[in-house]
């Protein structure tokens, strides 16, 4: 086991390469995330949140990440909503992390080739994105979950091996991997892969002990079963919360109805990207999406060079197996934590970031040791591993302000992805903020001509020519995000009332039924549509919405008047009096129900008359 001041070391380094990110502020998708989610702002909502989407938005319902969402509302409580308890948790996560990377490391490496390694994952430049930003907690939740159940589960399979320490050890150790496990799962979804990387644990153990692999699996099946039974009862809280697809409601800007062999072509690239991250990070970006990464399903130079790069790691993997097994053990890690953000299997929400690589730059960090481990002995080695690793972590330090606070995030957007649509989006809004819609439209509209397929930007600027009145596009805007993505029935909503507004009462009734065919439950969408069949002489069609409107929402004043003169409307006197004596009792401040109620006709069919 590493000594205390191995431990003292890492830790004291990884401090002061993180302890900058304390002062950050919410940012990006923190705003969403955090900031404005108010799930997290009270500890009432705990037992909801276990079974609770991550985005509290329907239409980015990819993500269930119960662990996290619980420690987020622990924070909020514990700071008050103040960023500094979000940024002071990811810090000691952090610190945990680099931790287990030194433990695991000496099993794999020599002391100083585990302190390097640790050292190496300590400072790197490409774990900002995961430490200095909150939703970040995310991938370090994962990573120490995932860590501590390969420790406890390689310890369980010593102790199984030796004979030490009896069954109350070894039940200790059982308990510890399952619950590590369980909090990898519900932190994020990249865990999934941990059976696989405990039975290269079990591979690992057999090649240093010269015994057979079934030998050591055998030791604690069981074990590996429990934990295999975790990701299952997982993946159905995640059905049950989602729906059964992995990937859940949003794809990745890229990939989006790209068949298995076409994202292999896509993600290509990628790799080259990764090894970019990890060698020389110089040149690092809070954004990949098009066209700052250009996702391209076809075989090309770059896409031949990143599956070349593939086939070179796979090579020396194999080849260092005997003389460097370090370099084995991670490259082989590496390649199982990245398995899921890869896109390959499983298309996910997110093409290419930066926070990905944290949990497979621990193996990174193992071939990194080994690596130095080979290197000769001379007086200079030690000098010349602390230069590398000062300029390592004065990157680190020097980029996490870039997650300080909008503006410098903004900026940094812009200097380090300047052909990302995202970037052009975030100019957009940031110059409809300061009352500059002119300029607003054309950054929105860059981005749209960039990457026209992003559902969430066409909502955005359709919102925008709603706010001003331009009906026309903005019902042309709001009906393409809905048509991308029919999550959005806030953006089926808001088109059917902008069609509406153009005089298009057929189209606006067609938009409402089709998206009432997916959220049939819906009060907004039900009323608006109720309003087109309305507007468009189908007054039966829109008394039977208001119906169900009202089903749903009985408390609802505007939806009893609203109910109330669709009977009327459609000749149905005693029920349009009913509703709206109904809508005057729930709204006694209101006088216009009851002056509805004075403006029915007369006579078997009633209608409205006018004031």
């Amino acid at each position: 086991m590493p000594s205390a001041k191995a431990y003292a070391l890492v830790l004291g380094v990884a401090l002061a390469a993180s302890a900058a990110s304390l002062g950050n502020g919410f940012v990006f998708d923190d705003v969403e995330v955090i900031q404005q989610d108010a799930r997290i702002h009270s500890l009432d909502s705990l037992p909801s949140l276990l079974h609770a989407p991550f985005w509290s938005s329907s239409y980015r319902n990819n993500a269930y990440r119960p662990a996290t969402t619980l420690l987020f509302a622990l924070d909020w409580a514990a700071g008050g909503g103040r960023p500094v308890a979000f940024h002071a948790t990811n810090v000691v996560l952090n610190l945990a992390v680099v931790a287990l990377v030194l433990a695991l490391a000496s099993l794999v490496l020599s002391p100083p080739g585990a302190l390097v390694a640790a050292l190496w994952f300590a400072v790197q430049p490409v774990h900002v994105e995961a430490v200095a930003n909150g939703v970040g907690m995310a991938e370090l939740l994962a990573a120490l979950g995932y860590l501590g159940a390969l420790l406890a589960y390689l310890a369980d399979g010593d102790a199984a091996e030796s004979g030490s320490g009896g069954s109350a050890r070894r039940g200790w150790l059982a308990l510890l991997t399952l619950a590590a496990s369980a909090l990898a799962f519900g932190a994020k979804e990249n865990a999934i892969t941990l059976p696989a990387a405990l039975l290269l644990a079990d591979a690992w153990q057999a090649h240093r002990a010269a015994g057979r692999v079934r030998d050591a699996f055998r030791r604690h099946a069981v074990l590996w079963l429990g934990v295999v039974a975790l990701a299952v009862g997982y993946l159905a809280a995640r059905a049950h919360a989602l729906g059964p697809e992995f990937g859940g409601g949003a794809v990745a800007s890229g990939i989006e109805g790209v068949s298995l062999p076409g994202r292999v072509l896509v993600m290509a690239p990628a790799v080259l990207v990764w090894l970019r991250w990890l060698v020389w990070p110089v040149h690092l970006s809070a954004d990949y999406l098009p066209d700052a990464f250009v996702p391209v399903a076809r075989l090309g130079a770059v896409q031949i060079a990143g599956l070349a790069a593939v086939a070179v790691l796979a090579m020396g993997a194999w080849k260092a197996r005997r003389r460097m097994p370090g370099v084995t053990a991670g490259l082989v890690f590496g390649a199982v934590t990245a398995s899921v953000a890869a896109n390959v299997v499983i298309p996910t929400g997110v093409l290419l970031a930066e926070r990905l690589a944290y949990l497979p730059s621990v193996g990174a960090a193992f071939v990194a040791g080994a690596l130095w481990q080979a290197i000769p002995r001379h007086r200079l080695v030690w000098p010349a591993t602390a230069l590398v690793l000062a300029l390592l972590a004065a990157r680190t330090v020097a980029r996490t302000p870039v997650w300080h606070d909008e503006q410098r995030f903004l900026a940094a957007l812009v200097r380090d992805a300047p052909d990302s649509y995202r970037t052009h989006w975030a100019l957009g809004a940031e110059a409809f903020r300061r009352g500059r819609p002119a300029e607003g439209e054309r950054e929105m509209l860059t981005a749209i001509r960039i990457y026209p397929g992003d559902p969430a930007v066409l909502q955005e600027l359709g919102e925008k020519y709603l706010e001003a009145g331009m009906f026309a596009p903005a019902s042309r805007f709001l009906l393409a995000a809905f048509r991308e993505d029919s999550l959005r029935s806030d953006a089926a909503v808001r088109a059917v009332f902008a069609l509406l507004k153009v005089g298009r009462a057929d189209s606006a009734a067609a938009v409402g039924a089709e998206a009432l065919r997916r959220f049939p439950d819906a009060p907004p969408l039900l009323v608006v549509t109720e309003q087109a069949q309305l507007a468009a002489g189908r007054p039966r069609q829109a008394l039977a919405l208001a119906r169900r409107a009202v089903y749903l929402v009985p408390g609802a004043w505007g939806y009893q008047e609203l109910a109330g003169i669709a009977a009327a409307t459609a000749g149905r006197c005693d029920e349009a009096r009913s509703r709206l004596e109904r809508a005057a009792a729930l709204a006694p401040a209101q006088r216009e129900p009851r002056s509805l109620i004075a403006r029915l006709a007369p006579g078997a069919r009633c209608g409205l008359q006018a004031p």
